[in-house]
């Protein structure tokens, strides 16, 4: 498999795995014994969805390295990864109007200025690429990392953005009064 199609299934991945895992949620019962924290436990395993996005955090991180003379190339593996974070992100959308008619009024205006945030992030990063697809000879290497920065800028955003958006969830699900006002 060529490194386009593997992206593209990775990109895939990475926007269908948190719809299977709020199904999963919904339809696994509730153990009856929490398990209890060891210090002895190993650490988890990593997940499908870690270990694609470390594939492609790694993708583009390679952008660094390529040259001018490899711009297409790196203009197509950072249409990739864009196409990849457009995916999260329009699951992560799909994930906060799930649970829009559960919270609480400051929790949709901390949502919608989180979203609109990214959103931001994400037209910084496409004007990255188009300096990367149109740049001079001299400004490659600024334009390139720009790009690269830019990319784990707005990843990192989102992963904020979905621990926020999941402890929101959790905290008004357990005490759902107390939050509707807040």
């Amino acid at each position: 498999m060529n490194t386009v199609s593997r992206l593209c299934t990775l990109a895939l991945c990475l926007g269908l795995t948190p719809l299977a895992q709020a199904q999963e949620a919904q339809t696994k019962p509730a153990p009856s014994n929490p398990p209890q924290a060891e210090s002895t436990a190993p650490a988890p395993a990593p997940t499908q969805r870690e270990k694609v996005g470390k594939e492609v955090e790694d993708a583009v991180d390679a952008i660094r390295g390529y040259s001018v003379e490899r711009r297409d190339e790196a203009a197509e593996r950072a249409r990739q990864s864009m196409s990849e974070l457009d995916g999260r992100i329009e699951a992560l959308q799909m994930h906060t109007q799930q649970g829009w008619a559960r919270m609480s009024e400051a929790t949709r205006t901390r949502s919608e200025t989180t979203m609109n945030g990214l959103r931001d992030r994400r037209n910084k990063l496409a004007e990255w690429y188009g300096g990367m697809r149109h740049s001079s000879v001299d400004a490659w290497g600024e334009v390139k990392s720009g790009f690269v920065t830019s990319y784990h800028d707005l990843a990192d955003a989102m992963r904020k953005a979905r621990e926020q958006f999941d402890q929101e969830q959790s905290d008004e699900a357990r005490d759902p009064e107390t939050n509707r006002d807040k």
